[in-house]
């Protein structure tokens, strides 16, 4: 039992009490004088009681209500047939599995979906989750569960069918979420993720109604590529010095602490599937400038209300450039931050409570 709901036991026993002892004479009075049952301070007494007992065991349920309400829960979306006029590739078998995620449901009008990064999964979200004002959804792709790491029913697809089946969940959170204002969060992948749903998702993400899309650290061009290329260039079946190597390419302290962080996460996962899914975005970053990036940046807007896009302190090297670029072709750049943050700091409850409910609650 949650330990709030003692000290409201505790009042409604005290508004008893205190009835029960502001009627006590009347109610000795009644018991020892024959055919007063029904008298007025008895029908006081027992109305006051009632009424005092009932509002316990309403307020009860509802404060249990709320509590099960607020949790963080795992769900999963079962990948039918349905999803085959999503999936293009014949190779990739993706029905049968599930896309998993997990959800803290609110009375808000406002719901987050959360797409995680590279290698990362939902659970990336959860500290976030558990204090937002918000709904919100956390995304885990396709087979980058831990669990998943050596099931032979999750194996690699394609990125082209990982964003055909990003549509499909969308559809379905939009289905059982009807009239509910949709906030897409992307970070770092996530992001390129959302920057890339028109190209490989087509006509469908038509209907999807999602207000605004929130792009935190999505890369720009093949300069900002440099963890994913290096992940991509794992070739080895057991990849260990290669993933050392990979770490003796710290620039500094902070940077050390970054790579061991990221490292940690993507070897609990199938690492095959990081490796393809880091080699073909990669493929898809082959260009130096930002005009791939500002062209795609219009492609979602096709899709999505408005766009923000923010930043960490790792690209102050590219962001001045960016938005001379953006602003040369006449776009609003009021959307476009760089924070003081480092790139994980983006995904931290405070960073996310200041920025989604700066948005979110803005006239």
């Amino acid at each position: 039992m949650p330990r709030w709901l003692a000290p409201v036991a505790g009042v409604a026993g005290t508004i008893l009490g205190l009835a029960t002892n502001l009627y006590s004479e009347e109610f000795r009075r009644a018991l020892t004088t024959s055919g007063h049952w029904l008298s007025s301070p008895v029908l006081s007494v027992l109305l006051v009681a009632m009424v005092a007992s009932g509002s316990a065991i309403i307020l009860y349920r509802l404060l249990v209500r709320r509590q099960v309400l607020h949790e963080l829960q795992l769900g999963e979306f079962p990948i039918g047939t349905d999803a085959l006029q999503y999936i293009e590739d014949e190779h990739d078998s993706v029905v049968g599995r599930s896309l998993h995620y997990l959800e803290v449901k609110r009375d808000s009008p406002e719901l987050v979906v959360f797409l995680h990064g590279l290698g990362l999964d939902s659970e990336d979200f959860r500290p976030y989750m558990a204090e937002s004002k918000f709904h919100c959804i956390a995304l885990t792709m396709f087979g980058f569960n831990t669990e998943e790491r050596d099931d032979p029913h999750y194996k690699p697809i394609s990125l082209k069918s990982h964003l055909q089946l990003l549509s499909y969940a969308l559809k379905k959170i939009r289905g059982d979420n009807p009239g509910k204002n949709i906030t897409a969060v992307g970070f770092s992948f996530g992001a390129d993720v959302l920057l890339l749903l028109k190209r490989y998702a087509g006509d469908l993400v038509a209907g999807l109604d999602i207000e605004r899309a929130i792009l935190l650290d999505p890369n720009v061009n093949h300069s900002t590529t440099t963890i994913s290329s290096k992940v991509a260039a794992l070739t080895a079946a057991d990849p260990l010095d290669e993933l050392v190597g990979i770490l003796h390419s710290a620039r500094d302290v902070n940077d050390l602490g970054y790579l061991c962080n990221y490292l940690r996460k993507i070897t609990s996962k199938n690492l095959d599937q990081v490796r393809r899914h880091a080699s073909e975005v990669v493929d898809t970053w082959r260009v130096d400038g930002y005009d791939q990036f500002l062209d795609r940046v219009g492609q979602l807007t096709t899709i999505v209300g408005d766009v923000h896009i923010i930043m960490s302190f790792s690209y102050e090297q590219q962001f001045n450039g960016m938005a001379r670029a953006a602003r040369d072709r006449g776009l609003d750049i009021s959307n476009l931050d760089c924070s003081r943050s480092s790139h994980f700091d983006l995904i931290t409850p405070r960073f996310l409570r200041d920025r989604l409910e700066g948005l979110l609650y803005a006239p």
